[in-house]
């Protein structure tokens, strides 16, 4: 009989014990947190700011035509920020012209000067700020450059962008290649009014001792023979002319055009040189 208890109360304690051994905690889960979405990892290295000069775009075109080029540069605000840009003088930009050869034959600021004053501007989130600048196809000797393939370079001459110091080469363009073309060294910015045989001519010079020659003909005759001209100033500088043209209604031609022959005749040989023609009228 006491082994018959026994062995009942050690069936009870067994029980008791695996029944202790499979019970497990229950955590409350927080109804606002999904436990099975992972959490998105942060790649950014923790004080990472965004450089705003990074986010500036310089760009550079250039328009030639017969005696001059419009050279155009633009800095672009590529960020969703303003940015405050400061230049340390008068100077926005600078450019440099390079021939096939790849040697420098121009540069913009080499014999400029600037007025020392800070300037500052503001560039709006995704606007831009642009300067056109006039070149005449000339060196910094004041030569002409032969006509043929050359590269423009250029940079915005910021020296801080939201006070952060700007490097020489931040903002420099990449190249730009374009051709000059074949012009005149002699005349230029050559502009006729007037009709019915009274005219007058007016343009630039680059001609030795300020003087030169034209003749005025209808394509068969000469309506005006060989005439001498003067220019405010004599070469290497461009200097303005006016020419007064008056011809007596009996000489003016029926059809056909009236044409001016500017030009120089060689010390050498007396050979004509540097010809620009120009249209006076065309009568038909």
């Amino acid at each position: 009989m006491k082994q018959k208890l026994f062995l009942l109360l050690l069936s009870i304690m067994t029980i008791f014990i695996f029944s202790g051994c499979g019970a497990k905690e229950v955590k409350p889960v927080n109804s606002g947190e999904d436990i099975t979405k992972e959490q998105p990892i942060d790649d950014k290295e923790p004080g990472l700011v965004e450089n705003p000069i990074e986010k500036l775009e310089t760009n550079v075109e250039i328009e030639p035509n017969e005696s001059e080029a419009n050279i155009i540069i633009t800095l672009k605000n590529t960020s969703e920020n303003s940015v405050n840009i400061i230049f340390p003088s008068g100077q926005k930009f600078d450019f440099v012209i390079t021939n096939e050869a790849g040697h420098e034959v121009y540069s913009y600021s080499i014999d400029k000067s600037f007025v020392q004053v800070l300037e500052e501007i503001e560039l709006k989130a995704g606007t831009e700020e642009s300067w056109v600048e006039k070149w005449d196809y000339t060196t910094n000797d004041g030569e002409r450059l032969p006509a043929g393939e050359y590269k423009i370079s250029a940079k915005v001459t910021a020296s801080q962008v939201n006070e952060q110091k700007v490097a020489s080469n931040d903002l420099q363009s990449s190249n730009a290649t374009f051709t000059i073309p074949v012009g005149n060294n002699a005349f230029r910015n050559v502009e006729v009014s007037g009709e019915n045989g009274e005219y007058i001519v007016t343009g630039e010079a680059r001609v030795f001792e300020a003087s030169f020659l034209y003749t005025v003909e209808d394509g068969h005759d000469y309506i005006i023979n060989e005439t001498a001209q003067m220019a405010s100033e004599g070469a290497p500088a461009w200097a303005e002319f006016k020419i007064e043209i008056s011809i007596p209604k009996e000489k003016l031609p029926e059809n056909g055009a009236l044409i001016i022959h500017l030009y120089e005749k060689s010390a050498k040989d007396g050979s004509i040189i540097n010809s620009y023609n120009a249209l006076l009228q065309r009568f038909q």
